[in-house]
């Protein structure tokens, strides 16, 4: 009886043509181990390029820190403060400027920048390029990093550290750029309600003088104060819940339920929204340079998206606030997220009701 003749297959890694086993079972996609091994390590490798460039800038979050440095050092400045407390602000931007750049460098090398164009942009030899930022070292400084400002921040992050915070300090500072906005959204709400000062002082037993003060920003006032002016306007005044408390510094250090952090990440960045006037989705878009579209505004804004970090902060800029400031309540949202390197920051579908992380 003649034997049956084999049947060949092509190597899915090397091309080369080999005999195919026979009988049941899967059959073999590559000509031995060695290539199956090859084939393996290159679906591998390619996985981690598409995750470096998918992956938020490492970079990103630090710009934001420095900018709220920054602001600090500007702010200590105006207030004409001791040499010694303008140097210490400096010497902390300056340590941010640093972490910046190595974060910045990886970024590029995990985008596939060569080492000699890294050295060309940096003003270096691309040996001492490779020396001061390899990945191992950038990595390592990062996460001390991380563990500095985690301490620094206990606990939980807040938003704002309590009544009894620094004078000048970033809390300070967070502070009185909520107080603004909260200005602006009831300035805003009491225009569209076209009642005149008069007419609100007559409704809340408030003096005239004492309203214009609080449309203005020069005072900032209590919560019912808050709750009655935004209800006689005709608005939410959940939506000013988050603003007035950043205002105050009364911002809760512990973390909330996942519902309530979902909640009171929506409203504060409808507080936002009402702060600027509220604005078209397509204006907020343009503002965005287009991170952001219409869609995707539209959903958020309506409670219907839980964002990523990424579209958070394009929104809250597009709408004349600071990122860092909206942090913690975004973070309150997504912190199993934050016990990873690279926390996942696509756009979540949840439930305004019952929102749930993966």
């Amino acid at each position: 009886m003649a034997g049956i003749a084999p049947r060949y297959d092509i190597c899915r890694y090397c091309q080369e043509r080999f005999a195919q086993t026979s009988g049941p079972g899967r059959k073999k996609e590559y000509c031995g181990l060695e290539c199956r091994r090859k084939a393996q390590r290159e679906r591998d490798g390619r996985l981690g390029q598409q995750h470096a460039r998918t992956a938020l800038p490492l970079g990103r979050r630090i710009a934001e820190d420095l900018q709220a440095l920054a602001a600090a050092l500007l702010e200590a400045e105006y207030d004409a403060r001791p040499l010694k407390e303008l140097l210490g602000h400096a010497r902390e931007v300056t340590r941010e400027v640093d972490h910046y750049t190595a974060a910045a460098v990886q970024d590029a090398r995990n985008q596939g920048t060569s080492w000699e164009q890294v050295a060309e942009a940096a003003q270096l030899s691309a040996t001492t390029a490779r020396t001061r930022w390899p990945e191992v070292r950038v990595k390592e400084r990062l996460k001390r990093r991380a563990a500095e400002r985690a301490v620094l921040r206990q606990p939980a992050a807040p938003l704002m550290e309590g009544p009894d915070m620094a004078e000048g300090g970033p809390s300070s500072q967070a502070a009185e750029r909520a107080s603004a906005k909260l200005a602006s959204a009831l300035s805003h709400l009491h225009r569209a309600s076209d009642l005149t000062i008069r007419e609100v002082a007559g409704q809340t037993s408030l003096s005239p003088s004492y309203i214009s003060r609080i449309l203005s920003g020069e005072r900032t006032p209590q919560w019912p104060v808050v709750s009655t002016l935004a209800e006689l306007f005709g608005g939410e005044p959940d939506e000013l819940r988050v603003l007035f408390e950043s205002a105050h510094g009364l911002m809760a250090p512990a973390r909330h339920a996942i519902p309530d952090a979902v909640a009171r990440l929506q409203a504060a960045l409808r507080g936002l929204h009402l702060a600027a006037g509220l604005p078209q989705s397509g204006v907020i878009r343009k503002a965005s340079h287009g991170t952001l579209s219409t869609q995707a505004i539209g959903e958020i804004l309506a409670g219907v998206m839980v964002p990523g970090w990424e579209q958070t902060a394009a929104l809250v800029t597009a709408l004349g606030g600071w990122p860092a400031d909206v942090r913690p309540l975004w973070e309150a949202v997504h912190y199993t997220f934050l016990l990873c390197t690279d926390p996942e920051e696509g756009p979540r579908q949840l439930s305004a009701a019952h929102p749930e992380t993966n």
